[in-house]
């Protein structure tokens, strides 16, 4: 009796999505939602062809969280199972993505930041502390001295069971791979390629090999 209870008050729950005083909207967009609940979101594109893509699956609620399309052809998706709180998903420019997995949670306050054509790929089962700043490019231009740009923006691309402590920030053309640990306040700017490794320190490094981590307190 008290599942079918919560099942149908969750069912009730999902009317929300439909208040207009809810979450902000403002330009076009094509948004497929299959389920997941939005609470006091903002939704902003000024270009076309944009698509906010949200794979629903359980009982997944994002809370006062961002998505900002500045250009045109981008996708933000997020996949099933995932939940989110001041979590800031900002594309600039065209063609960009932001993808993440299935059963990847944003705990807290984050930022990502995805712009000239690049990726942001969060794989499954991830888990964000707070206060984390992931980003593909540098948004200004540094030049060599024939006025050459050499600061291209690069993907960023983050595995399978990654967690990630609380101050993170990762810059362009960051990879991680599976079942790593990312330590607090580590600064990640190049690519990791061992899996189940401990990362951490300014610029980060691995500091321990052979680990693995669960969401539990045992």
């Amino acid at each position: 009796m008290k599942q079918t209870i919560k099942r149908l008050a969750f069912k009730l729950y999902k009317l929300i999505n439909c208040f207009p005083f809810n979450n902000k909207r403002k330009g076009k967009i094509h948004i497929e939602n299959e389920g997941t609940i939005l609470l006091h979101c903002r939704i902003i594109s000024t270009g076309t062809g944009n698509r906010l893509i949200l794979r629903g699956g359980g009982r997944e609620v994002l809370r006062n969280c961002e998505f900002i399309f500045y250009g045109s052809n981008n996708t933000i998706e997020l996949g099933k199972n995932c939940i989110a709180k001041d979590a800031s998903f900002y594309i600039e420019d065209n063609n960009n993505a932001i993808i993440t997995g299935d059963h990847t949670r944003y705990a807290g306050k984050i930022h990502i930041a995805v712009t000239e054509s690049t990726k942001c790929v969060v794989g499954s089962n991830c888990l964000f502390s707070s206060e984390i700043v992931i980003r593909t490019g540098d948004s200004h231009s540094l030049l060599n001295e024939a006025g050459e740009r050499i600061n291209p923006a690069k993907d960023v691309v983050i595995g399978n069971h990654v967690w990630v402590g609380h101050r993170v920030l990762m810059t362009k053309g960051v990879s991680i791979p599976e079942n790593c640990v990312i330590g607090t306040g580590a600064v990640v700017t190049k690519p990791i390629d061992k899996s189940g490794t401990v990362i951490a320190g300014v610029p980060a490094k691995v500091v321990k090999e052979n680990v693995n981590w669960c969401g539990e307190r045992i």
